[in-house]
């Protein structure tokens, strides 16, 4: 779909529901959304344009129903259907906005389009959070980019970025606390203070001050019999909530079903560890020298965590993450030696491409005015961006999955990924990044991988205590 054909349908839908303004001016308003999201379709298309049609489609949907609950049924009915087809403009024009990599089975789909409707959503609330608190014009901290990708440069990172993830003390000093959520097995909350320190001096003082940032944390989910193989799993970009992470995880399966011993990290500046009240505030959205101290900083406390895990007597450790946790997987993956196996889950990849989807191209125009461009961002994050580094892990313990209706962390970005990688198994599902259509066969996919690799000592373990029981 054509952005021109996009702006003549919802500006039809947006007329209907003006013409319907005498009735309700609840509908005038949801009319006068879609007619300016088509205003702006046809002056430039914008990429933000499919997420403001999708959302206003939203609210009409929600306005229909609640019009026919209360007995509107012919006035509730029209509702529902404008809502729904400026709904289907905006997903398809999200669909035709990126090249497809793979093919997408039924794209007219309802399924397929509240997939994709879902992402938008999204993607709105981080554009309409933007326009209410932008970020610092890019020209205050373009010169501190262009010193740290020069810093890269002078100290070798960018051609070896493991140079700037030096091995970090071991764990010794911690607490144990004991942690009781709804509907969920026992568990222990790890706690130790983090003692990293950025390498940007342009933010270490600022990113220091955030008190809470500075304890590390972790949940323990432990079999009392004896130590299990452990998968560590981190969470996605404004997660960190430790009872829903646990179930986006699926935690009571992997560990209850499947036997492993599982370690829920917080990422910096999230949950218990955000700056305010958004968790994960500063990790993408400040100073883009922060975003390097974050990635750095839970790649340090990660590697401390793994350490005590093995000490602790885990026979096998692995890593599972999810969007942003997907690519601090695929990063970890790269700097610690030993693990069982790496599994990235809607993996982002590349991080400019990720922030700059919804970017208008006024805002483009604008960063590059000053210098501010993908390749200098690219340099200056070196440290951090998985296509830079090798993975440590051996080809058979990494899996990708993946979404086809993903519109957050497109699918080819995950074949990025994909090649860098050497081309390991991948699984891919008919859903998108929040809403994971064909969940079952990913998560039989994900168990198959998880008892080939990470449970695999474990079970050559218990043949031979088998062995001797039956000798003895």
């Amino acid at each position: 779909m054509t952005a021109r054909n996009a702006a003549k349908l919802l500006a039809a839908f947006g007329l209907a529901l003006v013409v319907l303004a005498s009735a309700s001016w609840v509908a005038a308003l949801l009319g006068l959304w879609q007619l300016g999201v088509a205003a702006s379709l046809w002056r430039r298309p914008a990429p933000a344009a499919a997420a403001w049609a999708v959302v206003g489609a939203g609210l009409a949907l929600l306005y229909g129903l609640t019009l026919v609950l209360a007995g509107e049924l012919g006035f509730g009915l029209l509702c529902l259907a404008f809502g729904a087809g400026a709904g289907f403009v905006g997903t398809q024009l999200s669909l035709a906005a990126h090249p497809r990599t793979r093919p997408l089975p039924a794209p007219l789909s309802v399924r397929t389009n509240l997939a994709v409707a879902a992402d938008e959503a999204m993607k709105w609330y981080w554009h309409a959070t933007g326009l209410v608190s932008p970020p610092p014009e890019p020209a205050l901290w373009i010169e501190s980019l262009r010193k740290a990708a020069e810093r890269n440069r002078a100290s070798g990172v960018l051609s070896d970025p493991s140079l700037a993830h030096p091995p970090p003390p071991a764990l010794e000093k911690h607490t144990l606390r004991r942690f009781e959520g709804i509907g969920l097995p026992s568990a222990e909350e790890l706690r130790f203070e983090s003692e990293f320190e950025p390498r940007d001096p342009e933010v270490r003082e600022r990113y220091l001050g955030v008190a809470a940032n500075r304890t590390a944390r972790a949940l323990l989910w432990r079999h009392r019999s004896s130590p299990r193989p452990v998968l560590i799993v981190i969470h996605g970009y404004g997660m960190g909530r430790p009872g829903l992470d646990a179930r986006a995880f699926d935690v009571p399966r992997l560990h209850q079903s499947l036997g492993l011993d599982i370690a829920l990290v917080t990422l910096p500046l999230h949950g218990a560890r955000a700056a305010g009240r958004r968790s994960g505030a500063g990790f993408l959205d400040a100073h883009p020298l922060a975003t390097n101290a974050a990635f750095e900083q839970a790649i340090w406390e990660l590697r401390r965590l793994c350490g005590w895990l093995r000490a602790q007597g885990a026979p096998a450790v692995g890593v599972h993450g999810m969007s942003l946790g997907g690519y601090t997987a695929a990063l970890f993956s790269s700097l610690e030696r030993g693990l069982a196996c790496a599994v990235p889950l809607v993996p982002a990849v590349s991080l400019p491409a990720v922030l700059g989807a919804s970017r208008s191209p006024d805002e483009s125009r604008r960063r590059e005015s000053v210098g501010l461009t993908d390749a200098l961002l690219s340099d200056a994050w070196a440290s951090h961006d998985p296509l830079r580094h090798r993975p440590l892990v051996a080809p058979e313990g990494r899996l990708i999955l993946a979404g086809l209706s993903d519109r957050i962390c497109m699918p080819d970005q995950v074949e990025a990924l994909w090649e860098h990688w050497d081309r390991p198994s991948i699984h891919w599902f008919p859903g998108s990044h929040l809403a994971p259509f064909g969940r079952r066969a990913l998560r039989e996919r994900l168990d198959v991988h998880l008892r080939a690799t990470l449970l695999a000592p474990e079970q050559r373990l218990s043949r031979f205590r088998g062995l001797l029981q039956a000798a003895g």
